[in-house]
């Protein structure tokens, strides 16, 4: 796909400002992961089910499970990218846990071109 590249556009969930391109993505991603599947009219097959590991112990099968639901998840619903790391993270003193997050931003993925691949990284969870 040749000329400029072409940023889904959104707004921010929480100051309803503008967002676009690699935070887009971010928040898009968030959203995917912190929706139970079955809960969107019209949409009932969109979000992760991450719920189903609160309140475990966290175990290797647990945490491989919720490693295995974000990528799925992910690979479902967001064209625009491709989960390569998932490692759990604490975020406080107390014992909150996130999850760090990585991956290629394909901007045009949902157009199905993969041409353009940016590095990405962040943090879920500790809401």
């Amino acid at each position: 796909m040749a000329g400029a590249i072409r940023y889904r556009q959104g707004l921010n969930e929480r100051t309803l400002q503008p967002l676009t391109g690699l935070p887009h993505l971010i928040q898009s991603l968030g959203r995917i992961w912190a929706t139970r599947p079955g809960s969107r009219l019209m949409r009932l097959t969109f979000g992760a089910d991450l719920r189903s590991a609160l309140g475990e112990d966290l175990t290797p099968a647990i945490a491989l499970q919720i490693y295995s639901e974000m990528v799925a998840s992910a690979a479902r619903h967001e064209p625009e990218a491709a989960i390569t790391s998932l490692q759990l993270v604490r975020l406080t003193d107390t014992g909150v846990l996130g999850i760090r997050h990585g991956g290629l931003y394909y901007p045009h993925g949902r157009f199905n071109d993969y041409s353009i691949a940016v590095p990405f990284g962040a943090i879920a969870g500790g809401a």
